[in-house]
């Protein structure tokens, strides 16, 4: 199957499986894909691309220069690195007050206001970052205090539990802190990757962060940072 039947076939997906497929949107997580495939999807209609690595991200992003698409960082944040993220248009890992108060700082000046997602971490995972679902209130109320910063929604990542049936309730639950803490005026409820969207999508998601489903298996490839 081509990329661009894959798309297509995720397009018939969110039709028949989301409660609000015209919210819904795709997200390429192209973490070691070939530029050129990278870019046959955007020519094809995909307009949201998500990076893992800082060094990796900038090399795609100046292959694709011309490319009418929005950058999300969706990795973890080392925070020396903060000053590189300045040129996405949203980050989905925002987990560490520390690191919302460096982005902050970094964009005085520069008249940005950068789109943030919380990453949540919905199964207590010590591997995993992400802040505890309990936190998010006091969380949001810190962000709020940093004028380059908007909270435009929560990201998450269910343990990697089988069947894939029982990720459901760690979905619904981000659902509702969506609903709850966003109130109606956030955007991105990002969850569900390659093996879970169909449940993700089922249980409310409007950003899907698709790698493999989307673009093949990926070719091997060096350790990128």
């Amino acid at each position: 199957m081509s990329d661009t039947s894959r798309l297509a076939e995720i397009q018939t997906q969110i039709q028949k499986h989301s409660p609000h497929p015209e919210k819904v949107a795709v997200l390429g997580a192209c973490k070691a894909q070939p530029v050129e495939r990278v870019r046959d999807l955007t020519t094809a209609g995909l307009k949201f691309l998500g990076n893992n690595y800082v060094q990796e991200g900038a090399a795609l992003r100046t292959a694709l220069s011309g490319a009418a698409v929005q950058w999300h960082f969706i990795g973890h944040i080392q925070s020396r690195k903060v000053r590189e993220l300045l040129e996405y248009d949203c980050i989905q890992s925002l987990d560490r007050v520390s690191l919302a108060e460096e982005l902050n700082k970094r964009l005085e000046g520069t008249g940005k206001k950068m789109a943030v997602l919380v990453e949540i971490n919905l199964g207590s995972e010590e591997s995993k970052s992400g802040i505890a679902s309990s936190t998010l209130p006091q969380f949001l109320a810190t962000l709020a205090k940093l004028p380059h910063l908007r909270v435009d929604g929560l990201m998450g990542m269910p343990p990697p539990l089988q069947p894939v049936e029982n990720r459901r309730r760690y979905f619904a639950q981000l659902r509702d802190l969506f609903e709850t803490e966003g109130k109606g005026q956030w955007r991105w409820l990002s969850m569900g990757t390659s093996d879970d969207f169909v449940i993700a999508l089922e249980e409310g998601a409007t950003l899907i962060r698709l790698g493999t489903v989307l673009f093949g298996a990926r070719p091997p490839r060096l350790d990128a940072k």
